[in-house]
């Protein structure tokens, strides 16, 4: 299905909702009227803003799309503070992830199509391509996160955050970045109706002087057996050492996952934390909760230490693609780190914390 070009943002939401309710009722399904969600198109003064244009999942597939464009210049040459940021995406999301773009290993902007995200205009690299290259995640290894959203609830498709009093992304004219969007219509998570995320970016308009860090993480050692099915995982993430003040976080994780924990770490200890040192859970793989009301101090000369626990389960599909995905080759149905929600399974960390101290907090 071709993306329809770009006309008004309320227009093309009253089209696309008339087009997928009239698809639904002659499926016969009464299940309800799709509604569109919608963000204000931001003017320079304002902000900037993005969008995917929508497009059809197949049943049983997986789709992972990579876009690039740079930060336009909406201040005169200056630096850009943006203290607010609202994430949308359609039933059916896995994740929306948004980097800055560093160290070009295969996964090279200038090698995609051109692109208009409404906006902004860049490159679009597609998870379907031969080369899938949108799919390995050692090409943004050094790549600082921005912003990350898994919410995707047909009653709530939108995460609004307002960053704390003095604290902004900051943010520079012509600086590349790429937005990320994972779908998938298959037998773990489906997408009802049309694909489609968008983010505007708000300006700070009350001197915001600190600016926001981030934090990424990951546990890639996962091995989820049928002989071992009830295994845990975990990692520690040191920061630079001085004093940081965590705001937000959420884990992410696929379908076995269980329960994803985080606590604050002396950066020094080599077992698990106190729980009076945790500050996240969930027990939600698909919708887990992004937690944006943090006001956490974390030790001077310490970090983050995370658990992913799993319970193994038969694929509704049998073994073959999993054990295809095993390094190990152990024929024993072991999901194992990677990208797709159906054959793999992932234990990562977003977290949010000022004052920025580093280019990047990444842990692999």
């Amino acid at each position: 299905m071709a993306h329809p070009l770009y006309i008004g943002e309320r227009m093309r939401s009253l089209v696309i909702g008339l087009v997928v309710a009239g698809s639904l009722a002659a499926c016969g399904d009464n299940g309800g009227e799709y509604q569109p969600w919608l963000l204000d198109e931001l003017g320079p003064a304002d902000g900037f803003w993005i969008r995917t244009p929508e497009f059809e999942v197949a049943a049983g597939q997986e789709i992972q799309d990579c876009y690039f464009f740079e930060v336009p210049d909406i201040a005169n040459g200056a630096d850009i503070w943006i203290d607010r940021a609202q994430l949308a995406l359609n039933v059916g999301s896995h994740h929306m992830n948004l980097f800055r773009v560093k160290t070009i290993v295969g996964l090279d902007p200038a090698a995609g199509a051109p692109f208009d995200l409404g906006g902004v205009h860049g490159t679009v690299i597609h998870g379907t391509d031969a080369n899938m290259e949108c799919w390995k995640s050692a090409n943004w290894a050094d790549w600082p996160l921005v912003a990350n959203t898994q919410q995707s609830l047909a009653e709530n498709p939108i995460v609004d955050w307002q960053l704390p009093p003095d604290v902004a992304t900051r943010f520079t004219p012509g600086e590349k970045l790429m937005l990320q969007v994972h779908y998938v219509n298959a037998s773990d998570q489906v997408t009802p109706w049309t694909a489609r995320a968008g983010a505007n970016f708000y300006r700070s308009k009350d001197g915001d002087t600190q600016e926001l860090g981030t934090l990424f993480a990951t546990q890639q050692n996962i091995r989820v057996c049928r002989s071992n099915p009830k295994p845990s995982y975990s990692g520690t993430c040191a920061m630079p050492a001085g004093t940081h003040t965590v705001v937000a976080a959420n884990g992410h994780f696929h379908s076995r996952g269980t329960k994803f924990r985080i606590w604050a770490w002396d950066g020094i200890s080599t077992t698990r934390p106190d729980d009076s040192a945790k500050f996240y859970e969930s027990t939600m793989w698909d919708e887990p909760e992004m937690e944006t009301n943090l006001h956490l101090a974390l030790p001077t000369t310490g970090g983050v230490w995370w658990t992913c626990d799993y319970q193994w389960r038969e694929p509704p599909g049998g073994c073959d693609a999993v054990n295809a995905r095993d390094p190990q080759h152990a024929d024993d149905c072991c999901y194992t780190f990677g990208p797709t929600v159906e054959t793999s399974e992932h234990c990562n960390v977003f977290l949010y914390y000022y004052p920025k101290v580093t280019e990047s907090v990444t842990c692999f």
